[in-house]
């Protein structure tokens, strides 16, 4: 099969693109290396002189997953309740930011998490060591300076309020619930940050 040279940095990210585009509409038991092969228009044997096998291939996407960061800042940068309201609304505004690489990902950590791969243990730690600890300590910090509800469960309430968004995503945009009950995505993320900050004043009701 005749096909573009490319340096190998190059051929692997080709490799890793057309993965992809296959994992948007495919599970990861009916993709097969041969057809990897052909959408990156090269034999399966070249393939092989990459990747040794299919699941290596899967899990060089999730490691690039995995090394990919929504936005994050310092706990020194977020000195006001406004600076921390932002904080949360760009962090939610990449989580809802919906592109087919995104899906592909989604779809292909839902399916490494269910048979508890390594690797998807590492996301979940990255989470818990970026964006909740970050969560965390401001509103520890706001418990004293803001005057944040101090009777206000933190650890919970951050996976409660992070992991309730991030299934209203993957159940819209994965598992295809937007085709017969259909949600603005931002509506619902203004929604999430509106009922957090609820919470945090102590108010009870809406």
């Amino acid at each position: 099969m005749a096909h573009v040279r490319m340096k190998k940095e190059d051929r692997i990210s080709q490799i890793l693109a057309v993965t992809l585009e296959l994992l948007i509409t495919k599970p990861i038991a009916e993709i097969r290396t041969l057809e990897i092969a052909r959408a990156a228009g090269i034999s399966e044997g070249t393939l092989f002189k990459y990747f040794s096998t299919k699941d290596e291939i899967f899990e060089s996407i999730i490691a690039r997953y995995v090394s990919h960061q929504h936005p994050l800042r310092a706990v020194s940068e977020i000195q006001t309740v406004s600076d921390f309201r932002q904080f949360i609304d760009e962090y939610l505004s990449s989580m809802i930011s919906i592109h087919p690489e995104r899906i592909a990902y989604l779809r292909l950590l839902l399916q490494i998490s269910l048979i508890q791969h390594p690797l998807a243990k590492s996301k979940y730690a990255q989470t818990m060591q970026g964006f909740w600890r970050i969560m965390e300590d401001r509103i520890e910090y706001g418990k004293r300076h803001w005057s944040f509800d101090p009777a206000f469960n933190t650890k919970i309430q951050i996976r409660l309020f992070h992991l309730a968004v991030l299934m209203f995503v993957v159940e819209q945009e994965i598992f295809h619930a937007k085709e017969q009950d259909p949600h603005d995505l931002i509506e619902m993320k203004e929604e999430a940050i509106n009922n957090l900050f609820k919470l945090l004043s102590g108010s009870k009701n809406g």
